[in-house]
């Protein structure tokens, strides 16, 4: 390569500037004389020539905007920061992508509460997730609120709740426990119960209003009452013949009843407060009753270890070590194998109906069933579940059989959709307008139930507590994406 400086031909003179402006511009005409007749030739190509037919071509300008390009997608998922900006009725402002746009949309009115919808979003996410105390999750203050309003509570229901949980309070004896024959001093209530004996049965369905509520002997508003209570059971469990037996009464119908109620207490306790003597104590009651259990018919009725199981009896100790499991206790899993094989013995078109002691289509043992089948593991994708969901729903709210209406509240509840809304009004308003609002029996509900003779006011107002306190007691089983809570 040369190492000489290059020809200052080739440059353009600094000193002479006349000399080569001119010839720059003299290139300059002729290249652009050249590009001026190519984009000529290449207009004479492209434009079409006028169609003979008339049709008439319409060019449309178009500009980029800043918006991103949106791709089609299959889900949309719409978070509660999402419904706080702006107008809802805006459905624009959600840019929801499509991958099918009607040529030709119809007006849409919409008509949705904002916080009501806020309230389902955020209990769904709530119930996606995992929580330390698993199915008890929902009875946090702030769960509460949430849950009861997403899934069709109210202020109404709240203030029911908590007016009854005083009438409990009212009537709680000096020992700490309750009796379904519920009067104090001072007490005009009426409708007593006549099973004043069986008060760890009474004091179980009592507590477990407060426990609904959240309320516990460590937390809540009613600690001083729970304390009571709690320690007259553990005073009664010292009192028992064998470890865990809770039964309290040495024969009656009503002993393994109250055997199933006390156990559920004390599960839910030991979930909520991780309290190890409840714990120890909850333990014991699971085993006496799983040794109750009938070893061939699956089974539980009065006595211990009875031949001829029912309905009724069983779902109470089914509830027991269902919360067993949920407090993460310990549970046998050969009991689940022979409660389904008591459920066989019992049902009616493979599982859609229940009886008492037979195969029968009845409405109250059917609810129980099911809600078995529904914590043994059954889906909503079974069958003979819509179909007695559906006979349930058909059915609705007994105006005059609690024990009923409490245990089909339940099965709606977990189903969910169309079925649990309509039960749900008509359950609400029915409970709502039958409470007791004046007087020493305000808070409470007059006995309406076949079994009125025998629970009493007290009985009567525990269910109805517990069915008010539905929406965050148990979590809706078959609307969380995942659940272990089958015993």
């Amino acid at each position: 390569m040369s190492s000489e400086p290059p020809s200052d031909e080739l440059l353009p003179d600094p000193d002479n500037g006349q000399a080569w402006w001119g010839n720059f511009l003299g290139s300059w005409a002729i290249s652009l004389s050249l590009h001026a007749a190519i984009l000529l030739v290449l207009a004479l190509i492209i434009l079409p020539i006028r169609p003979e037919d008339g049709t008439k071509f319409i060019v449309i300008r178009t500009e980029a905007t800043r918006n991103p390009t949106l791709e089609p997608v299959d889900n949309l998922e719409v978070t509660p920061e999402d419904l706080t900006k702006g107008d809802l009725n805006d459905l624009a402002s959600l840019a929801i992508p499509t991958k099918l746009i009607s040529p030709e949309p119809s007006a849409v009115e919409v008509d949705v509460d904002q916080q009501e919808l806020q309230w389902q979003i955020e209990a769904r996410e709530f119930l996606g997730q995992s929580h330390a105390l698993g199915d008890l999750a929902g009875r946090t203050k702030q769960a509460r609120t949430m849950l009861a309003r997403a899934y069709g509570g109210s202020a109404a229901t709240e203030a029911a709740v908590n007016n009854g949980l005083e009438w409990l309070k009212r009537h709680q004896r000096d020992d700490g426990s309750w009796s379904f024959d519920h009067r104090v001093d001072s007490c005009d209530c009426g409708n007593p119960g006549n099973l004043g004996r069986a008060t760890v049965a009474g004091t179980a369905m009592a507590m477990l209003c407060f426990i609904g509520a959240g309320h516990t002997h460590q937390e809540g508003d009613y600690q001083p009452e729970m304390r009571k209570a709690l320690s007259f059971l553990k005073q009664e469990a010292v009192k028992a013949k064998e470890p865990g037996d809770l039964r309290q009464l040495p024969s009656g119908n009503f002993r393994m009843y109250g055997q199933g109620l006390v156990t559920i207490v004390l599960c839910e306790l030991y979930g909520l407060t991780r309290d190890r003597e409840v714990g120890a104590t909850a333990q014991a009651c699971l085993n006496f009753i799983v040794s109750a259990q009938h070893p061939q018919n699956g089974g539980w009725r009065y006595g211990f270890q009875d031949e001829e199981g029912d309905t009724s009896v069983v779902g109470w100790q089914v509830m027991a070590l269902t919360s067993g499991r949920m407090a993460r206790l310990s549970v046998p899993s050969r009991s689940r194998d022979l409660v389904r094989r008591f459920l066989q013995d019992v049902q009616l078109e493979q599982g859609a109906y229940y009886g008492y002691v037979k195969p029968e289509k009845k409405a109250s043992t059917t609810a129980i069933g099911l809600l078995c089948r529904m914590y043994l593991g059954w889906g909503p994708e079974k069958e003979q579940l819509h179909k007695g969901v559906e006979y349930l729903s058909g059915i609705g709210p007994s105006p005059n059989n609690m024990y009923h209406n409490y245990y089909a509240t339940q099965v709606l509840h977990h189903w969910g959709g169309e079925l649990w809304e309509k039960w749900n009004r008509q359950m609400r308003e029915q409970l709502l307008s039958t409470q007791d609002q004046s007087g020493h029996a305000a808070g409470s509900w007059a006995p309406r139930d076949p079994h009125a003779g025998a629970g009493g006011r007290l009985y009567m107002t525990t269910l109805a507590i517990l069915t008010l306190e539905v929406y965050y007691r148990h979590l809706p089983l078959y609307q969380r994406r995942s659940t272990n809570n089958d015993f």
